[in-house]
């Protein structure tokens, strides 16, 4: 809605970009825009499904169905899209100059526009409205210098923050499991580094001295630290013995509480610090009432007997991963190795995950439901299954994670 529209800058920007280093008259720079304008332009499928999602937006108004939907047909990728309404505003642009935007007719309707709709933009707003140069923000990475967008962008800092987390890091190879693992737990890191340091800052002077800090960098440097023991904290456990005793057990110590008991040395667990275990935060979970898990050890019995053992890690991907193994074992007749280290998928939400080559010839079909995401390689986030099938005398250990069967 119009409540949502802030003044623009891009036109000011442009200009003043132009001024500074153009060399063709500004209007001569406009005549392509202007051209695709009046003859129309295809869109590429993957713009017209853009147009598509956003089809509620692109008709909310009745002269925005004008524009993108005339004739009652949302524009697509069979017909060129032409829109004489913005070459009209080109044409005025290129002759009357950035007054026409800020101070002349563009202004008075933009105006006229917001009043009517309760917005906020008033053409003192546009009167007002300057371009501000800055001096961008730097910092080395390795053996490269990085320049980037200054505060009271976030965008710089923040990506300058992830950088200096992952500076030393070896992020072996692309998709590896290092640096998966790595840069999501550095991008999450930012995140709480932007909550507790940089919103409702950004336009304090010297904000961006937060990166020279070396309190500050040590305590998220910490913090990142323990969150990639989020990949390795779960450990599932399948046994089985000769007297026929068969056992499945999943543990977990959270990331760790970072308080050890002496003099024994056992480091105390932080499950009430867990988001997805306690979502209500500290001081919130009722006593006396048991924590939810997600964690599943399970056993399958045939006629009376153990059949298999398994379980899996993985946080929320545990149930997943269970049942696939399950699916392979019990319909698909896989032995256990190969029930559990074949491709699996993981549904979140509304995004598919696939490891190749699972759903490979229905690419096309699921993406019309879902946003796919495709894995290059088999990986830990589709947790860890360890199997034991005891009257078989074979067992399955999970290669995402490092999972192994021993026999005595």
């Amino acid at each position: 809605g119009m409540g949502s529209v802030a003044v623009p800058g891009v036109v000011a920007g442009l200009y003043r970009l132009h001024a500074e280093r153009g060399k063709l008259p500004f209007g001569e720079v406009l005549k392509p825009a202007l051209k695709y304008a009046k003859e129309g332009v295809y869109l590429s499928p993957l713009q017209a499904s853009f147009v598509r999602l956003l089809e509620k937006i692109f008709t909310a108004t009745e002269y925005a169905r004008q524009v993108f939907a005339p004739e009652g047909e949302l524009i697509n990728e069979k017909k060129p899209f032409k829109n004489p309404q913005y070459a009209l505003f080109l044409e005025c642009l290129a002759e009357e100059g950035i007054d026409f935007f800020y101070a002349g007719d563009f202004a008075d309707r933009l105006e006229e526009l917001s009043l009517k709709h309760r917005g906020l933009v008033r053409k003192e707003d546009l009167l007002k409205y300057r371009v501000v140069e800055r001096e961008p923000l730097k910092i080395s990475f390795r053996d490269w210098q990085i320049y980037l967008n200054p505060p009271p962008s976030a965008g710089g800092i923040l990506i300058a923050f992830t950088l200096l987390l992952l500076e030393r890091e070896n992020l072996s190879s692309f998709g590896s499991r290092e640096h998966i693992l790595k840069l999501v737990e550095a991008l999450y890191t930012t995140n709480l580094f932007r909550k507790e340091e940089i919103n409702g800052k950004l336009h304090k002077k010297g904000v961006e001295k937060i990166l020279e800090n070396p309190q500050v960098l040590e305590k998220y440097l910490n913090l990142y630290r323990k969150r990639l023991n989020l990949w390795g904290n779960t450990t599932h456990l399948s046994v089985s013995d000769q007297e026929g005793n068969v056992v499945s057990v999943t543990t977990t110590n959270g990331e760790g509480s970072g308080y050890v008991v002496p003099p024994y040395g056992v480091m105390l667990n932080n499950m009430l610090g867990e988001e997805d275990l306690n979502p209500g935060g500290f001081f919130r979970w009722p006593p006396h009432v048991r924590l939810p898990s997600m964690m599943c050890p399970s056993l399958v019995l045939e006629d009376g007997k153990p059949l298999l053992a398994l379980g899996s890690a993985g946080s929320n991907r545990i149930r997943s991963a269970i049942v696939q193994v399950l699916l392979n074992y019990l319909l698909f007749k896989m032995e256990p190795q190969e029930a559990i280290s074949a491709p699996r998928l993981h549904l979140e939400g509304n995004t598919l995950y696939l490891e190749p080559p699972l759903g490979e010839g229905l690419q096309e079909e699921l993406k019309k439901i879902y946003e796919v995401v495709r894995f290059r390689e088999k990986n830990l986030f589709f947790g860890g299954v360890q199997a034991v099938a005891p009257y078989e005398g074979k067992g399955g250990g999970d290669p995402r994670r490092g999972g192994v069967v021993l026999t005595f």
